[in-house]
């Protein structure tokens, strides 16, 4: 739960930054539609064994496998890493689709990353945020089947299916679409938690 917290704030502090959010309006205050929608996938393994000098750890998952594997050099921090520790992983997807009216929102396409890593002398962590966020225009709207048109800043244009039907009443020709992508990767490895004394 402590990572899956510092992923979503390095998330956080990564929108604050971004030039696609330093001007744009509130979105509650918006009366076009916005969806979003996320998925979350975590693994966790427990450290079986560790050979330092070859850098090679086994891992035991939670079905009972082992797996031995190779740590590379670019991972630090590696002589923290024990017996008994526990390594998670966590990676979150999601994706966000935003209307709003002609000329609220002025970034066209917009890519940001950002990397976090433990100090020196920690457990073996990182992080890993990247977005990537493209404005469309609403070009047509199909009522029937259901469907928009949306064309992006170097004037190509994609149709697209309608989850929800009753946005295409709240929305009009010509409105902006912001389509923001999320991916955040984050793997640590923590002290395998001692059971409380009685």
């Amino acid at each position: 739960m402590k990572y899956k917290l510092l992923i979503i704030g390095m998330i956080a502090f990564m929108m604050s930054f971004s030039p696609l959010y330093a001007s744009e309006p509130d979105p509650a205050a918006n009366e076009k539609p916005s969806v979003e929608q996320s998925m979350v996938t975590t693994l966790e393994a427990i450290v079986e064994a560790v050979d330092y000098e070859k850098r090679m750890v086994t891992l035991k998952g939670p079905d009972g496998t082992s797996v031995t594997v190779e740590v590379q050099d670019y991972v630090k921090n590696f002589a923290q890493v024990d017996v008994g520790d526990l390594l998670s992983v966590e990676y979150i997807e999601s994706i966000k689709v935003e209307v709003f009216v002609p000329g609220k929102v002025k970034t066209a396409v917009e890519a940001v990353m950002i990397e976090g890593k433990a100090k020196p002398g920690q457990k073996p962590a990182k992080v890993v945020v990247k977005e990537v966020a493209v404005l469309t225009t609403i070009e047509a709207i199909d009522k029937e089947n259901q469907q928009v048109t949306l064309k992006n800043a170097q004037g190509q244009s994609k149709t697209v299916q309608v989850r929800n039907p009753d946005n295409l009443d709240k929305v009009d020709v010509g409105d902006q679409v912001l389509i923001t992508y999320t991916a955040a990767l984050g793997i640590s490895v923590t002290e395998k938690e001692k059971p409380a004394k009685k």
